[in-house]
This record gives structure tokens, sequence and C-alpha cells, in this order.
């Protein structure tokens, strides 16, 4: 038989080693390690919230060294943002005047709805970058202009990370905030 997958803290997220308790939190069961088993496990069930209340944790008392890992060199590569033209609605308008075609015959070619169509067209709307480029292939004209910035690194998470209850909470909180 294989090795079995660990278990991880459903309040911390920390690895289990063992059997891992379970608690009930805010009416809810829960497997936690033995860390928040001896910080949540005493108190009634129901009573307490792991919310964050905005106080800072207790610092151990001993600092703790660890050597710094060496920063990893980042690979500079501008950003390329696509963005519509800004007299869009008249190079539309133009190219639909020149092709001396119906709305209705365009819309099938082109394959967007004629009232997207008209809407692009009168300026109603800004068309999405997709129906720019569906605009700019079949009439010939320039929708899109790109302009590089600098690259923003977005953390990434990996594949097989399952979100734990401390992070739902935080998620939770952020999106109230706004």
């Amino acid at each position: 038989m294989g090795k079995a997958k660990p278990k991880y803290c459903e309040i911390c997220g920390a690895p289990i080693k063992g059997q891992g308790h379970r608690i009930r939190v805010e009416g809810a069961e829960v497997l936690v390690c033995h860390r928040c088993y001896e910080k949540y496990g005493g108190k009634k069930p129901g009573t307490f919230s792991i919310m964050p209340t905005g106080r800072q944790p207790r610092r151990p008392s001993r600092p703790v060294s660890r050597p710094k890992p060496a920063p990893k060199p980042k690979r500079e590569r501008p950003l390329i943002t696509e963005e519509i033209v800004e007299d869009y609605a008249e190079r539309v308008y133009k190219a639909i005047q020149r092709s001396g075609k119906s709305y209705e015959q365009l819309s099938h070619e082109i394959g967007l709805s004629m009232n997207d169509l008209r809407a692009i067209a009168h300026g109603y709307r800004e068309p999405t970058i997709k129906e720019a480029k569906k605009l700019e292939k079949y009439f010939k004209i320039k929708l899109i202009e790109s302009t590089g910035e600098e690259i923003i690194e977005k953390p990434t998470i990996p594949r097989d990370y399952e979100p734990t209850l401390g992070d739902i909470a935080n998620i939770r909180i952020k999106k109230r905030k706004k």
C-alpha cells in the first residue's frame, strides 16, 4: 500500500503529525494540528472565533536566526497591454459604410450580433479585445494599440494547494472592507 496523503490543519495549514484533533469551531467540525488544538480546543464550542482581531500575534522571546536565501534574479520582460484606439467608433463606422453591406450581413460574416456591431459603430460601447480582433481581421483596420509597461509579478499558487479555514477567513475579511 502507498504512502498516505499528509493531512493539513484546517485552521493554520500546517502538516498534521499523527491523527490530529477534531474540534468544533463556530458550529463546524474541523481537523486541526496539536498547536491549534491547544489554542482553540479547550474553549466551549461556538464561543470563540478564529477571525483575526487585528492584534499582532506574540513574538517568540528568543530571536530565531535563519540564513536568508539568495534572491532569485528577476527576469525583466515588458508587459504588453492592448488598448482599443480612442476613435474606434469612427473607424468601424467608416469601414461598415465602405463595405456597402447591411448590419445583418456583416453580423453573420464577422461573428458579432447586430446589436453589438451597431453599439460599437455608434460609440455606445467599446469593443472587447476579442471583438476588436474580429473587426480588425474582417475590415483590415487597426483598432488595437499595444503599449509596453513594467512587468508586475503575480504570486503563483501551486496546483495541489488546498485553502485552509484561516485563508478563507482572511479572504472574507479582505472582501468585506471594500
